[in-house]
This record gives structure tokens, C-alpha cells and sequence, in this order.
């Protein structure tokens, strides 16, 4: 074979070889544009919708209040509740609870806590008129009750005549402070800004007390509750 066919020969491979690298570009090339097109409608939908989407909350219990006629609805985020069994057992983690609304069982009539949904519930209490420890230290309050025998006391929960809610602020990480009447209705924000509570207890049947931190300072606070004033306000030095 002669040098001139050889040459020619190379130059058709060499010709076919750079046609098929160009093919197999252009085609990268498309396949990344039809990828980075998909990938971007992909997208793209989930961002708008997210930041248009309304959240969705659930019933996270219904609860009696005990001597009222009155039940409690614990309303939290519908995320927080899903595939996690039960919130409140003890293996269970704490919902994201956002309002409560209380509920007459007499008469249907309900009134919700919180003006809305937007701000977390970090700790809610009932409280009893009854001077001593707060709901979670309730099984100590002992109630004379008829039916029991002679020389004994049933021990039982008092009746709940107040409430004391701890909301997340509006922004940062404090707390705001929400004490309120069962029977009248009202209630007011008395504390806000606070770090956290360490220790509430009944003072008085018209008195709570609470032990507070606010700018890395231990505080005591006496609120009214009929009022919903702050009464005594000190201190509390630690060195």
C-alpha cells in the first residue's frame, strides 16, 4: 500500500474519531442542560410553595381539668405529632405545642389562650386556690372527702382554678410569663423577657410565687392572681 492511502486512510479515522467525540460532547452537553432544566422545575415548585404553604396543626390531647367542667385541647405543629406515638408517655418527645383551648363540656362553648398558633408553648400549669406545690407536685395535697373512713383523708387533686402558661417571645430565646382565671376569663402577660422559671408554688389561695432567672439575675416574683399584678418583687443574691 502506498504512503499517499495510508495517509488518506489515517485521515478518515482521525475525521470519524473527532465527528464521534464531537457527537459524545453535544450529547453531555444536552443531558446536563436537560438535567439542570429538571432539576431546577424540580426545585424550584418546592421553594414557592414552602414559603407560601400555611403550616398544618393537630389535636395533641384532650384533657379534663380536674373539679371544672372544662377540658383542655392542646393544639401543636402536625410535624411534631406524626410517627412519633405518643407525645406525652415517657418515651415519647414533647410536641411543638402552639394554644390550648379550653373547652366546656357543659354547654360546647370554647375559648382558645393564645390570640394564635405562631409562638411555642415552653410549659403550661393549672393551679389550684389552695396554698402549697404547683400541679406537678399536686399528688401532695391531701382533700378530706366524703365516703372516706373514719380518721382518714383521700388524698386527691384540688380542684384548678388558674393557669400559667410559659410562651416562647416573639423573638430570641426568653419567655414570656401568661397567668389567668379559669372562672372569670381574664388573664395578662405579667412577666416578659424572663430567662426561665426555676420553682412556682401556690403562696396563697389568690398567690402565686415564682423563682425566676431574667439577665442572669435570680429573681422572686409574687403576682395577684385576681389582679394580674406583680406584688412583691426581689432579688436573690447569691454571693
Amino acid at each position: 500500500m502506498s504512503d499517499s492511502v495510508r495517509t488518506g486512510s489515517r485521515l478518515v479515522v482521525w475525521l470519524f474519531a473527532a465527528i464521534g467525540l464531537i457527537a459524545a460532547l453535544a450529547i453531555i452537553y444536552i443531558a446536563a442542560m436537560v438535567f439542570s432544566f429538571t432539576v431546577r422545575n424540580r426545585q424550584d415548585p418546592a421553594q414557592i410553595e414552602a414559603k407560601a404553604a400555611k403550616q398544618v396543626f393537630a389535636v395533641a390531647g384532650v384533657n379534663a381539668l380536674a373539679g371544672t367542667d372544662l377540658n383542655e385541647i392542646v393544639i401543636a405543629t402536625d410535624a411534631s405529632i406524626q410517627g412519633r406515638g405518643d407525645p406525652y408517655s415517657s418515651g415519647g418527645s414533647r410536641p411543638d405545642e402552639r394554644n390550648v383551648i379550653l373547652l366546656d363540656k357543659a354547654n360546647g362553648e370554647s375559648r382558645k389562650l393564645l390570640p394564635d398558633n405562631g409562638r411555642q408553648i415552653v410549659e403550661r400549669l393549672y393551679l389550684p386556690a389552695v396554698a402549697g406545690p404547683t400541679d406537678e407536685d399536686a399528688d401532695n395535697f391531701v382533700v378530706s372527702e366524703a365516703g372516706a373512713k373514719d380518721g382518714e383523708a383521700k388524698k386527691t387533686k384540688p380542684p384548678v382554678a388558674y393557669y400559667l402558661m410559659q410562651v416562647r417571645a416573639a423573638e430570641g430565646q426568653s419567655r414570656d410569663v401568661l397567668i389567668g382565671n379559669l372562672a372569670t376569663g381574664q388573664q395578662a402577660f405579667v412577666l416578659k423577657g424572663i430567662d426561665g422559671v426555676d420553682r412556682i408554688w401556690m403562696q396563697s389561695p389568690t398567690r402565686v410565687a415564682l423563682l425566676l432567672r431574667q439577665g442572669r439575675k435570680l429573681q422572686y416574683r409574687a403576682i395577684e392572681i385576681p389582679q394580674l399584678k406583680v406584688v412583691v418583687a426581689h432579688p436573690v443574691e447569691i454571693d
